[in-house]
């Protein structure tokens, strides 16, 4: 099982956060210049990612997006895009001389692009991970996305600062989400 971190912060590239101390959500973009794109996916690249590149990128994020809401609401995954964007990355077969003499074809790509490398990577996540332990915060306010760690699989905010803190507080004083006060 992986933890699948890739998924998780594309799911959470573009989401607006509530910060510690802000009053209202505040516009997150980490797509939206190289640097940012860069700060996030590096760690998943093991390089910085261009500007040619951040078109792209932000086609892998809305594929990965929509095949996490999917997952989440236990609906059917939409993975046409996801597997579109896999098929623009083919790689050519070259022919290499071994140390024996023989010869052996492989697969050889020039220079990957950052969305090719990582929508294998997507792929490859997605095929491993335990789709029930893929969540949105439980905190109303907060929508990101994480995965389940736990061993018991009752986790329900991405984070427990602020998140978790905020809901305990919210609970201490009696105060109900918007949502349970229908009832």
């Amino acid at each position: 099982m992986r933890d699948a971190a890739l998924i998780v912060a594309l799911a959470n590239a573009r989401s607006p956060r509530k910060p510690t101390g802000a009053r209202a959500r505040v516009e997150h973009d980490a797509l939206v210049d190289p640097a940012g794109a860069s700060e996030l996916l590096s760690p998943f690249l093991g390089r910085e990612v261009t500007r040619r590149e951040l078109p792209a990128l932000r086609q892998l994020q809305a594929a990965v997006v929509a095949v996490v809401d999917a997952l989440i609401k236990g609906s059917p995954a939409p993975v046409a895009a996801l597997n579109r964007l896999a098929a623009r990355n083919p790689g050519g077969r070259r022919l290499e001389q071994q140390p024996d003499g023989t010869l052996r074809a492989t697969i050889a790509v020039a220079r990957r692009s950052a969305a090719a490398i990582l929508t294998e990577r997507a792929i490859d996540e997605l095929d491993q991970l335990d789709v029930t332990r893929l969540r949105r915060c439980g905190r109303p306010e907060c929508r990101l996305v994480f995965y389940d760690r736990t061993r018991s699989g009752t986790q329900r905010w991405h984070s427990d600062r602020p998140c978790g803190l905020r809901e305990r507080q919210r609970r201490h004083r009696g105060q109900l989400p918007d949502f349970a006060q229908t009832y």
